[in-house]
């Protein structure tokens, strides 16, 4: 079985253990990998934004979901990148979700592949059929709410209001509604 890893880097002849670890008991750091190359696709993006919607939802079943008008193209159209293809050499383990793994060690490359345009890609792999794709425009009124309020959640968790950054401006720009109800709700706070 094939493990991805995807990268802005090209050129990599080993994948490292850098990433922090998402396991809250382990302070080692980890590379991770995916056996969906979906998955991996979705990771070559802005890394200053850092925002990723595509991956396996609770029924097991691969999913790719927007929260804004037309979000795949916004994110991924013209971006590119390398999706790399390894073997698991004993080390790869699963990690904290499905069909994620990581490796303390580092990890030969068996295969490196040139994504030109990830939003193609990410496409094809939609119309192949094998994800769930659910655009902003299919969710209903009640569903965009909840993800207004879980993103107004999320400005405020990261303190977004306040930074000056690629992260903040993004979602200033791409959540408008829940930027505005953020920006109340800190208000509110601050005066109380």
């Amino acid at each position: 079985m094939p493990f991805y890893h995807a990268s802005n880097i090209g050129g990599l002849k080993k994948i490292f253990p850098l990433s922090e670890s998402k396991n809250k008991d382990d302070n080692d750091k980890v590379a991770y990998f995916t056996t969906v190359r979906l998955c991996a696709l979705s990771y070559l993006r802005d890394m200053d934004v850092n925002h990723v919607t595509i991956g396996v939802a609770a029924d097991g079943v691969l999913e790719c979901l927007e929260f804004f008008h037309d979000q795949i193209r916004t994110m991924y159209q013209g971006r590119s990148g390398y999706l790399y293809t390894c073997e698991n050499n004993g080390n790869i383990t699963a990690a904290q979700s499905a069909s994620i793994y990581s490796s303390k060690v580092p990890i030969d490359v068996a295969k490196v592949e040139y994504i030109d345009d990830v939003y193609d890609h990410i496409m094809k792999e939609i119309a192949g059929g094998s994800v769930r794709f659910i655009s902003y425009e299919s969710l209903t009124e009640e569903e965009k709410q909840e993800h207004t309020v879980g993103m107004k959640n999320f400005i405020l968790e990261r303190n977004l209001l306040t930074a000056n950054s690629a992260q903040s401006r993004f979602w200033a720009k791409y959540y408008p509604e829940a930027w505005k109800m953020a920006k109340a709700e800190n208000l509110d706070s601050v005066v109380k």
